[in-house]
């Protein structure tokens, strides 16, 4: 509920939070199905923005496959946007550059954090993001929903195990410069 009023603050228009105890355990299959059944109730679109991943699974597949469920034209990991009547612009960063590439709306995008700075909420937005604008709660009776399309049971993921990696040798700092400390780093990567 915070995050969402603090969008509120920052100047979106409306705010709605989908809780349920079935939604409860969805994995991305199930969590991109639910949220593309609410757009459906929600109706007309523009763009769809998605962040880059979750910072709990790190996989990146919500907004995909939530482009996927609303048959969508999607481009992921967008550092900068141009929009031109009905057309999308967008830079989307690689390992080693970007790549340009347009599509049509309605479409959907995940942003990295590149593509926008934030704007500072201004106190009448605070004041009324806590006051006079409203967080809409939805559950799964407030939009149509397949019970077998969310939740934990309808999730295909399944975690077996969780570990965290041994550690790797210890790292060494070599002190000096010039060529004596690249003849001795040469001599350690040659043992």
């Amino acid at each position: 509920d915070v995050a969402l009023r603090e969008a509120l603050a920052m100047g979106a228009d409306k705010a709605i939070l989908l809780s349920d105890r079935a939604f409860a355990g969805s994995d991305t299959w199930a969590t991109a199905k639910t949220l593309a059944a609410a757009i459906k109730k929600i109706g007309e679109y523009d763009i769809i923005f998605c962040g880059r991943q979750a910072i709990d699974g790190d996989t990146a597949q919500v907004g995909p496959q939530l482009a996927e469920n609303l048959d969508l034209p999607q481009i992921t990991y967008v550092t900068y946007l141009e929009i031109n009547g009905n057309e999308v612009r967008a830079h989307r960063a690689l390992e080693d550059g970007y790549q340009v590439l347009s599509t049509k709306m309605p479409c959907l995008l995940t942003a990295i954090k590149e593509l926008n700075e934030p704007r500072y909420p201004s106190i009448r937005g605070i004041f009324d993001a806590y006051g006079e604008k409203q967080v809409e709660v939805w559950s799964a009776k407030d939009f149509d929903i397949n019970p077998n399309e969310t939740g934990l049971n309808s999730s295909p993921t399944n975690v077996r195990q969780t570990f965290t990696p041994s550690p790797k040798g210890q790292g060494m700092i070599l002190e000096g410069n010039g060529r004596d400390t690249v003849q001795e780093l040469l001599f350690k990567l040659s043992e």
